[in-house]
């Protein structure tokens, strides 16, 4: 793989916070029903945990550029964990859901900070040549979290509630801290980009306005408030480009977009991170609101997908190295459309069995899509700007990810239409799901679309 001792060393304290932070994400899967329950909110709502973690993280990601310019890699990364460990306990503490999700922001300010940081520095270790096997490596380790995670969770749900989830996530916090303090080597080379507050604050309020427009768009009473919060963002995102522009040492080098198979790979990531997200919320609900499914079966349906995933990551990156990226994310994108046309057929009689098939399936497809596609357009930036590209990706995968998370989820509430007149509670929900696995359905066949015309093995796609 091209890493020395020291390099391996160094990969292994950052993907123990990167695995630290997508075991958080999955043990809260399974728990979202029971949270919906206990503190007596609807599907649209309880998907805030999960679309307000994308909004926080897409608005401080752009600062990671500057931030690794500024401070060591250590106390960053350190830092980071300190703020994620003390949110945890906030939110195993929370007595209201107001207050869980001030916990979830804290969390996402620190996943925002750190996650960015162990994909520009892996990146960095690694040859380009030998960068697909790596990163399927990476997504090996990481994808220990979700097959671990859901049944865990579910577990530790059923036995002790959902608030002991987040007890655990500040425990393993505090390793993260120490191994970080002890191992973690700081990197020299980050250029020093300006503080310019003027770019901070039309990059953070853009972000913010944009995202909860579009978050809410679809489930507000008023829309048109919505619709103008989209537009103050959108605007303000301008002026924040075109003063990056204008800077001698801008905040975020924004150019790399120019660069056509970059531009192609981050399309095809947020429309994806949409999707997915939004599959990964609505799954669980699915099998205990429609299924009748506890926590603990939920969480086992969910882990034999994430071992797939593992196994399809390491494969899709040895293809990505030898063959290049079309085949693979072309076998993925039709994966993926499969699996999400099978989930709109699965019915309140449905075997757990085939549900966790179908989700296989599914994780499979996104781990012939997802590292591939990302590598191939870093690959196409200087090693000089990749913390840019790093943070323009990661940023605009947060928007998908929020955006789809909510818009999809929202869908839910037009089952009692799509139910008919005179349909039970049961019925609705089902048709509920039903709307909104169709609505995934759409937005992956959307990302095929760009697959297939957009991703090619050409020499015209080398960097500029």
């Amino acid at each position: 793989m091209g890493l020395s001792k020291q390099d391996i060393v160094q990969a292994a304290v950052l993907l123990a916070g990167c695995l630290l932070v997508v075991l958080n994400y999955t043990l809260l899967a399974p728990a979202l029903p029971v949270i919906m329950h206990e503190m007596d909110v609807n599907e649209t709502t309880v998907q805030w945990l999960t679309s307000v973690y994308a909004m926080v993280e897409a608005i401080v990601i752009p600062m990671n550029a500057f931030l690794l310019g500024r401070f060591s890699v250590r106390k960053l990364f350190a830092g980071a964990f300190v703020l994620f460990a003390g949110a945890s306990v906030l939110a195993a503490l929370a007595p209201t859901f107001g207050l869980l999700i001030v916990a979830r922001v804290l969390q996402a300010t620190a996943t925002g900070v750190a996650m960015p940081m162990v994909w520009t520095l892996i990146l960095l270790m690694a040859p380009k040549e030998n960068r697909g096997v790596v990163m399927g490596l990476v997504g090996l380790v990481i994808s220990f979290a979700p097959a671990i995670g859901p049944p865990a969770a579910g577990a530790l749900i059923d036995l002790l509630g959902w608030r002991s989830l987040f007890f655990i996530v500040a425990g393993i916090g505090v390793v993260v801290i120490v191994l970080t303090l002890a191992l973690l080597k700081n990197r020299e080379g980050f250029e020093r980009t300006s503080f310019d507050a003027p770019s901070i604050v039309l990059s953070s309020l853009g972000m913010f306005g944009l995202l909860y427009g579009l978050s809410t768009v679809t489930s507000s009473d008023m829309p048109w408030i919505s619709a103008l919060l989209m537009v103050a963002g959108l605007a303000l995102l301008i002026a924040f480009v075109r003063r990056q522009g204008k800077l001698e040492v801008p905040m975020l080098r924004v150019e790399t977009m120019k660069t056509r198979q970059f531009r192609n790979a981050i399309i095809v990531c947020c429309l994806l991170e949409g999707a997915l997200i939004a599959i990964d919320v609505l799954l669980p609900l699915f099998l205990q609101n429609s299924l009748g499914q506890t926590p603990t079966i939920t969480g086992l349906a969910m882990a034999p997908a994430a071992l797939a995933g593992a196994v399809t990551g390491i494969v899709a990156g040895r293809i990505f190295d030898k063959r290049g990226v079309r085949v693979i994310v072309l076998v993925g994108a039709v994966l993926l459309e499969g699996s999400a046309i099978a989930l709109c057929f699965c019915g309140a009689d449905a075997m757990v069995a085939i549900v966790a098939g179908i989700y296989c399936v599914e994780t499979i497809g996104w781990q012939c899509v997802s590292t591939p596609s990302n590598t191939w357009g870093i690959n196409s930036l200087p090693n000089e700007v990749i913390q840019h590209g790093n943070a323009v990706m990661s940023t605009l995968m947060q928007v998908g990810a929020s955006f789809g998370t909510a818009a999809i989820v929202s869908l839910t509430a037009f089952g009692p239409l799509l139910a008919g007149e005179g349909a039970d509670a049961a019925a609705a929900v089902l048709a509920g799901y039903h709307a909104s696995f169709i609505g995934a359905a759409v937005l992956l066949a959307v990302v095929a679309l760009v697959i297939a015309l957009g991703i090619r093995d050409k020499a015209t796609d080398e960097p500029r």
